[in-house]
This record gives C-alpha cells, sequence and structure tokens, in this order.
C-alpha cells in the first residue's frame, strides 16, 4: 500500500509539473488572445468575429470544434490518446459574450467597437477555457490525459434567460458527466479563487413597464394623465410594496436601470418605460415578487388614469455549487495554486445562467481572484473601466487543467 501511495504521490506531482510548465508556455499567448477579445467585444447571438476565433484556434492545433445551431459559441472535445468515445466527459464552460456599454479604459487593446464592452469578463473566461485546451493537446502528446474534457463556448450569457440554454439545447451538455466555470471578481486578490457550497448567485428578471396616456399641456394636468409622474410613483414606490409583500428572508430586489419619457419640458408624454431586473436569493421569493409584481405596479399608478403594461421576462434561477464539485475545484486549487488559494465567497444578486447547467448536471462555479493584491480602488464588474490583472488567465488555466487532470473515474453524485 505504501508503495502504491508513494507512486501516486510522484505521479500528481509530476502531473501539477506537467500543467504549471505548460500554462507558463502559453501564457504569453493567453494574455495576446485576451487583448484581442476585448477589442474586439460582441453582445449577444452577435459573436460572430469571436467565435471564429474560437474555432480557429482549436482547429490549429487539430481539433473540431462544433458551431451551436444558433449560429454564434461553441464546443469542444479533447480525447486522450486512441480514445473516440465522447461520454463521461468533464465539461468546462466559458460565456463570450459582451455588454452593451462604452469601454471606458484608456489602454491600447480598449474596444474597437462603440458601445460594446468586455466588462463583466467574459474575455478571461473565453481566453481561459482556450488555454485549458491548447494546454490538454500537449499534455495528450506526453501521455498525461486521461480522461476527456469538452470545452463549452457559450453565446449571450448576458440575455435573459441566458445563451446557455442555447447552448444545451444544441448539444453542448451530451456525454458530459460534470461540469465546471470560473467568473471574474474584483473584490479577490489574483492567485485566490472563492468557493461556496450551496447558492453563489441569485434568480434574476427583466422587468419591462409601459405606461400610455393621451397626453397634455403641463399647465393642465387634472385634463390628462400625469405619466411621467406615475413612472415616479413606480421608480420609488414599487421596490418599497415589493419588499412589504416579500419574505424579506428571500432577499427581494428590484432595481431600475432605465426610464424613458417624454421629449418636451412643457408637455406631458403620451408614452413612457421603466425598466430594471428583479432579483431573489432563493427560489420561492422569485416566485412570489413575480407573481406580486403586476398586480402592485398596476394599483400604484390607478390613481393617474394611465394604461399599463406589465411585462416579466423570466430570468435564470440561482447557481448552486454541488458540494462534490466544490471539493474537485478546492483539492485541484491546492494542488496547483497553494494550501492558501481558496476563499469563502457569498452568494450575490448578481445572476448567471450558468445555473441552468447546474441544474442538468453536478458541478461548481468557482470566483476567480482579478484584482492586483494590494489595490485601494477597483472597478466593480459591468462599469466601463473594468479590468482585470492578467496574470487570473493563468492561474484560471492552472486550476481548470487541475480539475479535469485530477478527476478520478467515479462520477460524482447526481444533482
Amino acid at each position: 500500500m505504501r508503495m502504491v501511495s508513494t507512486q501516486q504521490g510522484r505521479a500528481q506531482s509530476e502531473l501539477r509539473a506537467a500543467v504549471a510548465e505548460e500554462v507558463d508556455a502559453l501564457t504569453d499567448e493567453l494574455i495576446s488572445i485576451r487583448r484581442d477579445l476585448h477589442a474586439h467585444p460582441e453582445v449577444g447571438y452577435a459573436e460572430h468575429r469571436t467565435t471564429a476565433k474560437i474555432v480557429q484556434l482549436l482547429r490549429a492545433v487539430g481539433l473540431d470544434p462544433v458551431v451551436l445551431p444558433v449560429g454564434t459559441g461553441a464546443y469542444c472535445d479533447v480525447l486522450p490518446a486512441g480514445v473516440a468515445d465522447s461520454k463521461g466527459l468533464i465539461g468546462l464552460r466559458a460565456d463570450i459574450d459582451a455588454l452593451p456599454i462604452d469601454d471606458g479604459k484608456d489602454v491600447a487593446y480598449a474596444s474597437r467597437n462603440p458601445g460594446v464592452c468586455h466588462a463583466c469578463g467574459h474575455d478571461v473566461h473565453t481566453t481561459v477555457v482556450l488555454g485549458v485546451g491548447l494546454a490538454l493537446v500537449r499534455l495528450r502528446d506526453r501521455g498525461l490525459l486521461r480522461h476527456g474534457v469538452r470545452l463549452i463556448f457559450q453565446p449571450a450569457e448576458e440575455s435573459t434567460p441566458g445563451g446557455a440554454l442555447s447552448a444545451i439545447d444544441g448539444g453542448a451538455l451530451q456525454g458530459v458527466r460534470e461540469v465546471y466555470a470560473l467568473h471574474c471578481d474584483p473584490r479577490t486578490d489574483v492567485g485566490h479563487v472563492g468557493l461556496k457550497v450551496g447558492a453563489v448567485t441569485s434568480a434574476a428578471d427583466r422587468v419591462l413597464i409601459r405606461l400610455s396616456g393621451p397626453g397634455g399641456h403641463t399647465s393642465r394636468p387634472h385634463l390628462t394623465a400625469d405619466l411621467v409622474g406615475a413612472l415616479g410613483v413606480l421608480a420609488t414606490s414599487l421596490p418599497l410594496l415589493l419588499s412589504r409583500r416579500v419574505d424579506p428572508r428571500s432577499g427581494a430586489s428590484l432595481i431600475w436601470g432605465r426610464i424613458r419619457s417624454g421629449s418636451a419640458s412643457n408637455a406631458i408624454p403620451q408614452r413612457g418605460e421603466i425598466e430594471g431586473t428583479l432579483r431573489s436569493l432563493d427560489v420561492s421569493g422569485w416566485r412570489a415578487a413575480e407573481q406580486l409584481l403586476p398586480e402592485l405596479a398596476t394599483q400604484l399608478v390607478a390613481p393617474f388614469r394611465v394604461s399599463i403594461d406589465v411585462l416579466v421576462t423570466p430570468g435564470v434561477p440561482p447557481t448552486v455549487n454541488h458540494a462534490e464539485g466544490v471539493l474537485r475545484l478546492t483539492e485541484a486549487a491546492e494542488a496547483v495554486l497553494g494550501p492558501t488559494s481558496v476563499v469563502p465567497t457569498e452568494q450575490s444578486l448578481g445572476g448567471e445562467d450558468f445555473s441552468w447547467m447546474l441544474q442538468k448536471l453536478p458541478g461548481a462555479m468557482a470566483r476567480l481572484g482579478v484584482r492586483t493584491p494590494g489595490a485601494v480602488e477597483f472597478a466593480d464588474i459591468h462599469q466601463p473601466t473594468f479590468t482585470v490583472d492578467e496574470r487570473c488567465i493563468a492561474v484560471g488555466a492552472k486550476l481548470l487543467l487541475a480539475v479535469v487532470t485530477r478527476a478520478g473515474v467515479t462520477p460524482p453524485p447526481s444533482p
């Protein structure tokens, strides 16, 4: 037994060294790839250049990626030498879309597409999984790949209800037994990963409320319908009322991101709309808030005599990490990043469509530290100036490589 244990220890040590060696050899190339992706961002379901870049890089090392039926996004298998059966694979997912906001950074690789920016780190996620694919080919050629891996490049994560459903419908999870993902976290230092068993994100819906009325002169609001006044009441009172009607332990939160109406200071407009997101820490609060919101909104604007149309677009459920998946990520991080690399993380109110994949398969999402150690100020995700310490790319690649190369042949428990 002692001899077997020693042999296993040596094998694991050799594998750790090989993982580090291959990623370190690719680091400069990966940073270049990330900057290219960052300079050419594309929004959900329009990621044609991004998809072409992914396919080109994978084909260049002899892999055979499959573009998803929706036309963007792809998946690709890396199998051990001599293996042709794509079953029992370990899936690694990256989201490839950007946000419809301007890039506020003064860097050489800033977005060249006006109004579109990788402000959530999806360029990093894509580069990390690409890097894993490139390194796996090298490890396979060295006889060090013993388990099949599926690389999943998913479109439209920022859309509702999320491009993960398109990836699933397109066959990206067929033959996959467990699935993992990373997400950039500017609150965590580079070199560390945040892990938590259970829910790490929240349920999220899109809410759009449209109001209409006859319009009129601002000197005679009593003869018409004060549509802007009604929008103001919705903006301030609807979140408050919702918080009083849903169990506060569910953390239901309605936050507005856009309000639009009118074109003249002395004319009450005929139309207006307000749009935002509805979020909840758990499914029960999510469903309760969805049902209550149209009723409360209608009651609030009734005194203004406006017509109302409430559209709640169902989004994503909470992302729930499975215990076995967190254990795999923890062991992998400690093996290749060090015993203090794993830090605790909290559930956020952010939405993440990787949740759909974790409803199908066991696995987990880790928060990848992207903050430079010692930094006092840093931009949050979805801000135009969001940036990362690019050392996080090698960290993420080493972590996911360790997950797929260390995994045993026994699949984890089903969700």
